[in-house]
């Protein structure tokens, strides 16, 4: 009897190796969840930094263009305050190297539109006195009227002479022959140093004095930043000019038609009669691209008045009739 009570209570117990078993498993669940827990908590850590470090960029970066847009105003207002017989010897330059391509590509657009779009308009010559300043500036070319606020922030401007043309890359074609000697010459480089003083620092300029020989700045191999050191070499340049030889402008109409990249445009002064170049010498020249603006301007005489009306017209531009200061 003892020995059947011993069987029965040890059928009850469960086999050790089966406990076992049971009990590795349910670690091997715990570890388990520990690890997907620290995935899931590894995940959210790796969005979170992300989302935090694109939300300092975006703030970095509208800081930086917040910046950037300050530093354009204070350069334009250095620029308008400058007088014409001052130095750019504290001017400091800009930190802007290029204008966005946006605004260039407009820029582009509007100076094509204008060039391939036929201008009629009366050019009728129009007298001014010299303020020592310039002239009240009047926006783009015969017929044309380009509003150049309407480039945006970036759209540049050339003024000469009270005559103001939208553009990128400006020419300067100036007297020099004998009959600009004294005051007429004087009035002229000061007008010139004036004019590229005033381009802003992204713009281009190219200057040729002319009269039986050409006249370059030596440092000029094409077309030129308008930087603040370029401003004050070729100005102290500009100074050193004297007048003298005869009335020839055409050399210098092919030296700036042949440059690489045409100009925008260009601002053509004499105080002459011109015997050796035409309107027709001129258009041809222009004609074999897109249209160079030519802007002209008779300088204490008005005898070229035809001539230059002709040229201002055909190309779009504008054509003045200047009054020196030492001429009645």
């Amino acid at each position: 009897m003892m020995q059947d009570r011993t069987t029965f209570r040890g059928s009850d117990q469960a086999p050790p190796g089966s406990l076992a078993t049971q009990v590795q498993e349910l670690r091997e669940q715990q570890r388990q969840a520990r690890k997907a827990r620290l995935r899931t908590l590894l995940l959210w850590a790796i969005l979170i930094s992300i989302l935090f470090h694109i939300g300092l960029m975006v703030c970095l970066h509208l800081i930086e263009r917040a910046r950037a847009a300050q530093a354009v105003q204070e350069f334009q207002v250095s620029i308008a305050t400058l007088l014409p017989d001052e130095e750019l010897t504290d001017l400091p330059e800009s930190d802007l190297t290029q204008p966005t391509e946006a605004a260039l590509a407009s820029l582009d657009q509007l100076l094509e539109e204008r060039q391939q779009t036929e201008l009629t308009a009366d050019s009728s010559a129009a007298q001014l006195e010299i303020t020592g300043v310039g002239a009240t500036p009047t926006l783009g070319g015969a017929g044309s009227r380009s509003n150049v606020s309407g480039l945006g922030g970036s759209g540049a401007a050339g003024s000469f002479f009270g005559i103001t043309t939208a553009g990128r890359r400006f020419a300067y074609i100036v007297d020099m022959s004998g009959s600009m000697e004294g005051d007429l010459m004087q009035q002229a480089k000061a007008e010139l140093r004036r004019s590229i003083r005033a381009l802003p620092d992204f713009a281009k300029f190219f200057i040729v004095f002319y009269s039986d020989h050409l006249e370059e700045p030596p440092s000029q191999e094409g077309w030129m930043l308008a930087r603040a050191p370029t401003i004050r070499s070729i100005s102290n340049w500009v100074q050193s000019v004297h007048a003298d030889g005869a009335t020839d402008p055409l050399p210098a109409f092919n030296r700036v038609f042949g440059l690489k990249e045409r100009p925008d445009v260009i601002f053509f002064l004499t105080d002459g009669v011109i015997t050796s170049m035409t309107a027709e010498n001129v258009s041809a020249l222009n004609n074999r691209g897109l249209r160079t603006v030519i802007n002209t301007i008779a300088f204490g005489n008005d005898t070229s008045q035809d001539l230059l009306s002709r040229i201002a017209i055909e190309s779009g531009g504008v054509y003045r009739f200047v009054k020196s200061r030492g001429r009645p």
